[in-house]
């Protein structure tokens, strides 16, 4: 089988368009092959006749030509049916804004640590990000661990499009292994130390909350590690990582909301050293400071949702007790009173959840 049919009239953006949406929609997800045909997509879209590939082609690539070969020329041959005019648009945009920047910040990462350049920006589980400039304008280039991540993390992204104080998408390309995205403002909450941490107003709680249901309404859920938010005195809370609902998950909106406790509560607090001879009484101090910054948040926290969101803390009050009463769950009180630390001040936020009914 030959590309005779597809060849003339198409652009080159249109042949890689339509490779991305093959192993988008073609291939088994998260598979290796998957990972190839995306990260070989540009090569793909220069070839005119599988039965007659170039010559210099690497070796994975001829393997995953000739193993989905059939399947791709069948593909090819809906091509009417196929929408790729976002993908198009993608690669052309990439290409002529983004790539050049990509380039130089790639040569700079293979120098050495790249966690010492000054455009590193952080890291997590799923890849590194950095800030780039392009026509004066930065924005925040993350870089994924694997291809098939980053394709993963697109569809999220174009999903929250123009829901304020999230990631928002800007460009990617496969083949340089980037997403590009908007830079959001602000301060990650886990590097506030306990001195200047900010003082959240209840407005600041509102928005973060409104936030997270609009990425709710749009079928997508955060990930709540507090690495996860950032946090500007004019801005206010952004969300930087959210993906797609997993159909029958039991992580809803409700379970959602109570964990935003998390970032609202994060600290970036001194770190024990386990073998000093005072350690136990180290840890009794932290556990006293760190309830000082806890239990006033969730004083707040639980008013504001009282006041302001009673059916999401009702619908998490109601799961909450069915948890308990699942022999196979374990489940944590929200105040768990048994390892309270002796302190007047934690006494008094105590007795003031107590009376709140938590």
């Amino acid at each position: 089988m030959s590309f005779e049919g597809f060849k003339h009239n198409k652009q080159p953006e249109r042949l890689q368009a339509q490779a991305e949406v093959f192993a988008d929609k073609g291939v088994k997800k998260f598979s290796e092959d998957q990972a190839q045909i995306l990260k070989y997509s540009v090569e793909l879209s220069k070839i005119t006749d599988l039965q007659n590939l170039p010559a210099d082609l690497p070796e994975d690539l001829v393997a995953i030509i000739e193993s989905n070969k059939d399947a791709y020329v069948r593909f090819l041959r809906q091509e009417r049916n196929l929408e790729t005019s976002f993908i198009e648009e993608n690669i052309k945009n990439y290409r002529e804004n983004f790539q050049p920047a990509i380039k130089a910040l790639k040569a700079k990462m293979s120098q050495g640590n790249f966690k010492e350049l000054p455009e590193y920006l952080g890291s997590g589980s799923n890849g590194s990000a950095f800030r780039i400039a392009v026509d004066g304008k930065e924005y925040a280039a993350k870089f994924s661990q694997s291809i098939t991540q980053a394709n993963f993390e697109i569809k999220p992204l174009l999903r929250a499009k123009s829901i304020p104080h999230t990631s928002q998408f800007v460009a990617y390309s496969f083949e340089d292994g980037v997403v590009i995205m908007e830079l959001l403002e602000g301060t990650e909450v886990t590097n506030f130390s306990p001195e200047d941490a900010p003082e959240y107003t209840d407005e600041d709680i509102v928005q973060l909350i409104d936030t997270v249901r609009e990425l709710d309404a749009k079928g997508l859920v955060i990930d709540p590690k507090p690495s996860n938010f950032m946090y500007d005195p004019k801005e206010g809370f952004s969300v930087l990582d959210y993906h797609l609902k997993q159909e029958g998950s039991s992580y809803g909106l409700p379970q959602e909301i109570m964990d935003l406790k998390l970032c609202l509560t994060a600290r970036k607090w001194k770190l024990l050293d386990r073998h000093a001879p005072d350690y136990e009484e180290q840890i009794d101090s932290l556990s006293i400071e760190q309830n000082k910054v806890f239990l006033p948040m969730m004083a707040r926290f639980l008013g504001i949702l009282k006041e302001k969101y009673p059916d999401i803390l009702s619908s998490w009050q109601k799961q909450h007790e069915e948890n308990k009463r699942n022999p196979r769950m374990r489940v944590s009180e929200l105040i768990d009173r048994r390892y309270m630390p002796n302190d007047p001040e934690i006494d008094e936020y105590l007795k003031k959840l107590e009376d709140m009914g938590f």
